[in-house]
Parts: C-alpha cells; structure tokens; sequence
C-alpha cells in the first residue's frame, strides 16, 4: 500500500512536470502571437527570388514591416499569402511593407509559388538559412512585425484564419504610432 501510494506520487509529479516543461514550450516557441519587450531587429541582406538585386531590412528604417518566414511546401504559409498581399494592399502609401523570406534549397518551387499568388510584395531568398537561423525561427510560416524604429513588436507562428484580424490589429496600431513613440 505504502509503495502504491508512493508510484502514485512519482506519477504525479511526472505529469505534473510534464505539464510545466510544455507551457515553458509554448511560450519559448512563439506558438500563437506573441508581444514582448521590444527587441531590435536583425539587420540582413537577402537577394529578391528572381536575383535582380538585394534587399536590407536597415532600408525600411521609419516603415512597419511584416517579415514572414515562408516555403511553398508550408501548407499554412500558401493560407497566409493571399492576407498578406490583401493586407499590403490595404495599407499602400502608409509606410508598410511586407517582405517574404523563402527558405528552400531550390528556387524552382519558390518562384512558382509567387507565381501562382501573384505576389506583389518582396519575396527574398535566404538560401542557407542564416537569417532564419539568426532570427531562430522555430516552424513555418514565422512572422515577426517590426515598427518604425526597427524594434519586432509581435511574432507569430502557423497561420489559421483566426489571425488575419490580430495582425490587421497590430499593423494598425503600429501604423498609428510615431517614429519617436516609446517601447
């Protein structure tokens, strides 16, 4: 009995720390969007997909910029495309700018992908994932909104229907924002 209550126990506190290390996931991870103290973007340089010239992140400086973290085989990420060509169109002359960074070894379906979407927004190729990498992006799609001072406000991982209106909600209220405005 004394034994049966002790296994009882141990399991207990098995699941129990089961529990905890899976919530401590989640939060590292990004699942769902995420808001935290402003940190500082990563700068880069990144080639457009067709190779005519390089993108830098420091040229947006002043600019709300959508960065997701895409790939064409990424089910979630074909969902999201066609939002985020809707929501830079919404928003044409507000300073904003959604750029997409593929991640494949091969241009061949990335190219493809953004033309079946007819994307109109910056596609970059990050070819052996040393943006990713340093961005430590966890799944994809990945998308990290940075404001005006170059500082990532939000993040989120996957894409359900469901985020469409809380990334409308934080594009706005960057959009809303100053160049000066505070943390």
């Amino acid at each position: 009995m004394i034994e049966s209550k002790k296994n009882g126990r141990q399991r207990c506190c098995v699941g129990g720390a089961a529990i905890i290390i899976f919530a401590a996931l989640l939060s590292v991870t990004g699942c769902g969007e995420q808001n935290w103290e402003a940190r500082e973007a990563m700068g880069f340089s990144l080639p457009l997909l067709d190779g005519s010239s390089e993108i830098n992140l420091e040229d947006y400086r002043g600019q709300v910029v959508y960065l997701t973290f895409w790939a064409s085989w990424c089910v979630p990420c074909r969902q999201e495309m066609p939002y985020l060509e809707q929501l830079r169109e919404r928003h044409d002359g507000e300073d904003f700018e959604v750029i997409g960074i593929n991640v494949e070894e091969s241009l061949s379906g990335a190219l493809q992908f953004a033309e079946d979407y007819n994307l109109s927004f910056p596609l970059l190729w990050d070819k052996d994932r040393a943006v990713s990498k340093a961005y430590m992006v966890p799944g994809f799609p990945t998308h990290y909104v940075v404001d005006r001072r170059g500082k990532i406000r939000y993040s989120g991982l996957g894409f359900t229907l469901k985020d469409v209106a809380a990334v409308a909600q934080e594009v706005e209220t960057l959009l809303a924002e100053s160049v000066d405005a505070a943390d």
